[in-house]
């Protein structure tokens, strides 16, 4: 598996200029806006999707068939994206802390560190139900067709959970996201607010992430290439 993180990181050493250009974006939305969490976040988001990026890479001119050959099984491929994608979102994470420190710092404004941290934590957890999604969709289909299928999905399954939030909003005659904010608020204990806050959303996204997983592997065991 370490060369296979190896060849990964290669290939992302290669998308220098795109770097660049994320860093340089998120300058320029850090001294436009005044909230820095919006542009550290972005960072987060792009920077976790490159684990498709690689899937992507492996595909092009029969490059699976030669990683399948080398001493390395399918299963030890499926852990490696997964054990990759994970480096990734601790990576984009810590970007979007440092990022978030020193633009505030730079011009020398203060910054909500429970509502910055809860922003990275919404974003790094979404991303990561994506990529829950993404990564046996992109085995399965390969990369260009599963994209597409994910984005649908993805689309799908917001219009239902808008549709749900306005039906229930209408029924009960409530807000809901306003209801939410006040049972949180009536915790009295910080520490068991950041649980349900953190822990709680880091838990069940390393659940789906092990699903997904056990998935990707039925998939690669039972592809043809």
């Amino acid at each position: 598996m370490k060369g296979l993180l190896i060849k990964d990181l290669k290939i992302l050493a290669k998308q220098k200029k795109f770097f660049i250009f994320v860093l340089l974006l998120m300058v320029v939305m850090s001294f436009s806006m005044e909230d820095v969490s919006f542009s550290a976040t972005y960072s987060v988001l792009i920077i976790s999707m490159l684990t498709l990026t690689t899937i992507s890479y492996d595909e092009m001119n029969g490059g699976m068939l030669f990683l399948l050959s080398l001493p390395a099984n399918r299963k030890t491929y499926v852990k490696e994206k997964y054990v990759f994608a994970m480096l990734n979102l601790m990576f984009a994470a810590v970007l979007a802390f440092a990022f978030g420190y020193v633009a505030s710092m730079v011009k020398q404004t203060d910054i909500a560190v429970a509502d910055f941290a809860a922003s990275v934590m919404i974003v790094l957890v979404a991303v990561g139900m994506a990529l829950a999604l993404a990564i046996p969709v992109d085995l399965k289909y390969g990369a260009e067709k599963g994209r597409m299928i994910v984005i649908g999905v993805l689309a799908g399954f917001l219009v239902i959970a808008v549709a749900v939030y306005k039906a229930i909003s209408a029924l009960f005659h409530i807000d809901v996201v306003a209801e939410l904010t006040k049972v949180l608020a009536r915790i009295e204990s910080k520490a068991l607010l950041a649980t349900l806050l953190t822990g709680g959303p880091l838990v069940a996204l390393l659940l789906v992430l092990y699903v997904s997983y056990l998935v990707s592997n039925r998939i690669m065991m039972k592809k043809e290439f």
